[in-house]
């Protein structure tokens, strides 16, 4: 039987979860013609191998060792010479943190005088090639000698440990983007994959434009963790409210807010809500599915005003503690299968979403679920690294977002207070956006975006030689 060697890395929960948990990692594990070799976390590689286990896919514990200081160094010169508005702001952003006016000055020069030049990615690309590739990495590779080598993100630092040596080495590589950001707001990409596996067209312009990716090696499959929302439902909304113990006659609104720096305004937005509710300012069978995003700290029960209109869920919970030598130390998740369904369900069962700026808002898109996107910060004291109000503008792919249509923006909390009452009378306003939302982000609709990924990968690594 003719075998064929697949090998990649997965390097964190997200990775995981856009791999594992999608049909790309269920359609290539079928044929037992390929060998699938993963590279893990040392943490993380009995979880895996007991949870993903198959006869044709080997685990290999490994903790990467960090770069050299000088591919540290051209790290940062990539990351800081991509001219988009949201490297801009990420700059602005480090510097209300951490207030080290020196750096900001020096990454903002950078930015404004390398910008502009397209050639630069080409000298950053000539450059990489100085850096020393990870020995232990280029020690595995030449024991499987992979037919193919998969990078499951190719903007992700320890991805690109993984793409050095292989590329240097001679391997033959199809990259993926984890979202639909990446190529916007990761700065220039390194090292370039002989193939690139794209969600839309939209990020397929992005890669012949900022990238540099000739068009005849990109092929675009749709994203792969969007299939579910186009097949059939396996539970019911009575079974889903059963078992968050919330009453089936709820609706039900999905309030997703940002990161744990927005907890202020978090707590003082849904308690206006639940106010609104008691007051009548909002329908009395109304109830808010409060969804933490994963790792984020969780929210003291006590800071919420006591009400029954409220359900809190709370993802992630398996963690793992993680020290990859080309990071600092981490507290890292893993998406289980209650915990991608929890999510799913959350969204196909809600009425309506209220979000910051995540993902999220396309996941309710596919759905056809009206989304409100929030403008304004509840806590009016919170400082401009905090701001909600400094993101949709900073942000090339939320401005995208936005110009579709499908998001109707609040700015204040009456402003909120009637979105809510608007939709839930004519769920089907902004209808029109949510589509170009859908077009653009998703572009298929037929569910098999992770078979069709699958097909490619599939397809090359039986073009490859041995």
């Amino acid at each position: 039987m003719l075998q064929k060697t697949l090998f990649l890395s997965i390097y964190n929960g997200i990775r995981a979860k856009n791999f594992f948990h999608t049909d790309i990692y269920k359609e290539l594990v079928k044929d037992m013609r390929v060998r699938m070799v993963i590279v893990v976390p040392i943490s993380k590689v009995e979880y895996y191998r007991e949870t993903f286990r198959e006869p044709n896919v080997i685990f290999e514990p490994l903790d990467i060792v960090s770069e050299s200081w000088f591919g540290r160094f051209l790290a940062e010169i990539a990351f800081n010479s991509f001219g988009t508005i949201t490297i801009k702001f990420k700059q602005k952003l480090e510097y209300w943190r951490y207030h080290k006016l020196l750096r900001y000055l020096i990454k903002r020069a950078i930015n404004i005088t390398l910008g502009p030049i397209t050639p630069v990615r080409r000298v950053i690309r000539w450059l990489d090639r100085l850096v020393a590739i990870d020995p232990d990495v280029a020690a595995l590779l030449d024991a499987y000698k992979p037919d193919m080598v998969l990078a499951p993100d190719i903007v992700f630092p320890l991805d690109r440990i993984f793409l050095r040596a292989a590329k240097r080495k001679g391997y033959f590589v199809v990259g993926l983007t984890r979202s639909w950001d990446n190529l916007t707001s990761k700065g220039v990409i390194q090292i370039l994959p002989d193939k690139l596996v794209l969600h839309t067209e939209r990020m397929q312009a992005q890669a012949i434009e900022l990238v540099g990716m000739p068009a005849n090696d990109i092929v675009v499959t749709g994203p792969p963790d969007f299939d579910k929302y186009f097949r059939p439902l396996t539970i019911t909304k009575q079974d889903f409210c059963k078992g968050l113990g919330i009453p089936f006659d709820r609706h039900l609104v999905l309030f997703a807010p940002f990161y744990d720096e927005y907890t202020g305004s978090a707590v003082i937005m849904i308690n206006a809500l639940l106010r609104a509710v008691e007051e009548g300012k909002l329908p009395q069978n109304m109830h808010f599915l409060i969804r933490y995003r994963p790792a984020t700290p969780e929210i003291p029960d006590e800071l919420f005003e006591k009400s029954d209109h409220y359900t809190i869920t709370k993802p992630c919970s398996m963690y793992f503690k993680v020290k990859n030598r080309a990071q600092a130390p981490t507290k890292d998740w893993e998406f289980s299968p209650a915990d991608a369904e929890l999510l799913f369900h959350s969204i196909i069962f809600s009425d309506m979403m209220i979000n910051t700026f995540s993902t999220i808002a396309i996941d309710a898109a596919a759905v056809d679920k009206p989304v409100i996107g929030v403008r304004f910060d509840a806590d009016p004291t919170c400082p401009a690294k905090n701001s909600v109000l400094k993101i949709p503008d900073a942000h090339d792919h939320y401005r995208e977002l936005e110009r579709t249509g499908g998001v109707r923006l609040v700015r204040d909390m009456n402003e909120l207070i009637q979105a809510i009452n608007h939709y839930f009378v004519h769920p089907e306003s902004d209808r029109e956006g949510r589509a170009r939302m859908l077009k653009e982000q998703i572009q298929f609709t037929d569910g098999f975006n992770g078979k069709r990924a699958a097909d490619f990968i599939h397809k090359e690594l039986f073009a490859r030689g041995n």
